[in-house]
Parts: structure tokens; C-alpha cells; sequence
């Protein structure tokens, strides 16, 4: 048999099992409406075991005991996560939705939304040359210049600015004159006191729709619309910073938008939120840049995945890190000091030949504690 005729047979064999995960999913996505409905946990973990021991115990041929299992989970996992995400999103009412900016992110929200609510309305706003690629989707139905973004915000009911943050704080009084008053307004900059601070003072006139920060706890190395995802925010955090003045209705619709992405919406205040961002988004990127530059060239070929996956931020343009880095100055030169302590303990016990038990040890705990938390 030849290698055209093979691929054929693989081509079937695909096309089957497509067919096959479409009706899993569909059935799993029943199981999940039922669950929602007499409040049962998503996910049961005692049935999940009980399959993915039936998979080892009924592997044969070349598959293994453990890789047949290996396989179900991941069936599982996407399942559970598809499943969770189309019935939060079958509850969610159709909207009219103006996104500005459509990049990694606005890109990826749009994809999301839509996947979700297929009756959402889209608006997309951007600068002339990056619509081409947003235009070819066919996800909007509207799409704008900058110039004109005005006709893609009046008849919003929510409105997404996704853009830098230098741009955000341009845009925050032109959108709170555009949007309707009904409307609900948010961001998604990875600053919070800065982008709040100004918007109490575009949003103050009496008919100016409603702001409440926000920021997607979510993104990838590499920019712009082509590289969205509807998953990327599935199982990630994405934080409000509401006051205890807020409409409660208009929040709940917005959180009730953002969870139908598979996100998981956290109520922060804004200074809650910057000093935690500078905490568990930017020290972890100035120290997995600076990771690579030590190790620059010297792995002598042997690096794996335990390399790989600590300077994977190293990928990140600087552009987008040099704003957010100075908004969180303070906050930031604080934990970069911190972990220069501990680099120092370190150093001196390495150098005196000190066991490393107390460092490991503390840290195993507290690293199995962060994993069950997210």
C-alpha cells in the first residue's frame, strides 16, 4: 500500500472520529445543562477515574495501558471545558457588541462570543490596514476606522476597549460622549488605578453610559487578530474592578458576557488588582527574560521542556511591557527586590553547601496550594 492510499485511510478514520467527538459533545453538553440545573458540581472526579481505568484496563495493540488513558483525559478535559463554556453561553442573551481594537485580544473575544451566542452583533473597530484579516473572518457586522468608530458605538449595548493602554486613556472620554447611556464600558489594560482614575472623570455627565475596569488574565507571544483563539480565555481569570456604587443589573450582564468566554470573572478593587498583576504578571516576565539571557546561548543543545516552559515569556514583545512596567513602578521594584532575597539565601547556601530542604520543601507546599487554586 502506498503512502497516498495510507493517508486516505487516515483521512476517513478522522473524519469518523470528528463525527464521533461531535456527538460526545453534544450529549456532554446535555450532561452539563442537567448539572447546572439541580446545582451539581461540573465535574465528577469519582466517574472520571472510574473511566479512565475502564480505558487502561481495555487498551490493546500498540496502544498502552497508560496511554489510552493519557488520550481519554484529554478527550475529557476539552469536553468538560466545551461543554462549560456553550451552556454558560446558551444562557446569555443576544447583544449588541463594539469591539475596539482587534488584536490577540479583541480577536480572540470576538471569536469567543460568537461561538458561545452565535446571535451576538459585532462591531469591530481598528486602523484600515489590520481589517482585512477581521473582514475575512465574517464575524462582524460592522467594521470601522478609528475615524469613524463613533457609527460602531452608538447602538452598543456593551463596549470592549481593547487597545494599549496609551490608547485606552485617549479613547475613554470620545467613548463615554459615543455609547449610549444604557451601555456598559470596559477595558481590558493590565493597569487598573490609572485606567479607573481617568474614566471616573470621562464618565462623570449625567448621560454617560456606565465603566467598570477590567482585565483578562490571558495572551499569547505572538499579536494580532490571526492569532485569536476562541479558547483563550477558557479557565482564566479575568478581573472587575467594580465600586460598591455600581449597577448591579449592568455588572451581572457583563460578567455574564465575559463568563460565556470560559473565563472565570474575580471582583478586585483597582489597587487590589495592580498589586497583584505586578506580582503574578509582570515579575514572572522580567524574570523568564531574564532567565534567557543568562542561560543566552550556552544550553549547549540539551535544553528541554523544563527550560522552554520557565523563559516561554521570553517571547514577548517589549512594546506592550515597557508602559506596564512603569504604571506599576512601586509595586513591581518591591517584588523584584523580594525575590532578590531569596535569590541571595540561595546563592549563600549554594555557596556554603547548605542543604536546600527548608527553600524546596516550603516551596513544594506552596506551589501544590496555587495549583488547586487555579
Amino acid at each position: 500500500m502506498n503512502i497516498a492510499e495510507l493517508r486516505e485511510h487516515i483521512d476517513r478514520i478522522d473524519a469518523e472520529l470528528l463525527l464521533l467527538l461531535e456527538r460526545r459533545l453534544k450529549l456532554a453538553l446535555r450532561v452539563a445543562s442537567a448539572k447546572r440545573e439541580q446545582g451539581l458540581p461540573a465535574r465528577d472526579e469519582q466517574r472520571e477515574h472510574a473511566m479512565l481505568q475502564a480505558a487502561r484496563a481495555g487498551a490493546t495493540g500498540e496502544l498502552a495501558p497508560d496511554e489510552a488513558a493519557e488520550f481519554l483525559q484529554g478527550v475529557l478535559e476539552h469536553s468538560r471545558r466545551w461543554a462549560a463554556t456553550r451552556a454558560a453561553g446558551a444562557s446569555v442573551k443576544p447583544r449588541r457588541i463594539a469591539i475596539i481594537g482587534l488584536g490577540l485580544i479583541g480577536g480572540s473575544l470576538a471569536r469567543a462570543l460568537k461561538r458561545t451566542q452565535p446571535a451576538h452583533k459585532l462591531a469591530g473597530v481598528d486602523l484600515p490596514a489590520r481589517l482585512d484579516a477581521p473582514r475575512a473572518g465574517g464575524l462582524f457586522e460592522l467594521l470601522a476606522a478609528p475615524e469613524d468608530g463613533a457609527a460602531a458605538v452608538d447602538k452598543a449595548d456593551v463596549v470592549f476597549l481593547c487597545t494599549p493602554l496609551s490608547r485606552t486613556l485617549e479613547l475613554l472620554p470620545q467613548v463615554a460622549e459615543d455609547a449610549p447611556t444604557e451601555a456598559t464600558v470596559t477595558d481590558v489594560c493590565g493597569v487598573k488605578r490609572r485606567v479607573t482614575a481617568e474614566a471616573e472623570r470621562a464618565f462623570n455627565g449625567p448621560s454617560a453610559p456606565y465603566f467598570v475596569g477590567g482585565h483578562p488574565m490571558a495572551g499569547a507571544a505572538a499579536s494580532g487578530y490571526e492569532h485569536g483563539r476562541a479558547s483563550l480565555f477558557e479557565g482564566r481569570p479575568w478581573v472587575l474592578t467594580p465600586t460598591p456604587h455600581d449597577p448591579v443589573e449592568k455588572l451581572n450582564t457583563l460578567r455574564g458576557l465575559i463568563e460565556s468566554t470560559g473565563a472565570r470573572v474575580t471582583l478586585l478593587s483597582a489597587q487590589e488588582h495592580d498589586q497583584a498583576v505586578a506580582l503574578v504578571s509582570q515579575l514572572p516576565q522580567l524574570v523568564s527574560s531574564a532567565l534567557m539571557l543568562t542561560v543566552a546561548g550556552r544550553d549547549q543543545g540539551i535544553a528541554g521542556p523544563a527550560l522552554l516552559g520557565m523563559t516561554r515569556l521570553a517571547a514577548s514583545p517589549a512594546a506592550l511591557w515597557n508602559e506596564l512596567t512603569r504604571e506599576l513602578k512601586p509595586e513591581l521594584i518591591g517584588e523584584l527586590q523580594r525575590m532578590q532575597s531569596y535569590l541571595t539565601e540561595l546563592e549563600i547556601a549554594v555557596n556554603f553547601g547548605e542543604p536546600l530542604d527548608k527553600w524546596f520543601n516550603r516551596a513544594n507546599v506552596l506551589r501544590r496550594e496555587l495549583e488547586e487554586k487555579a
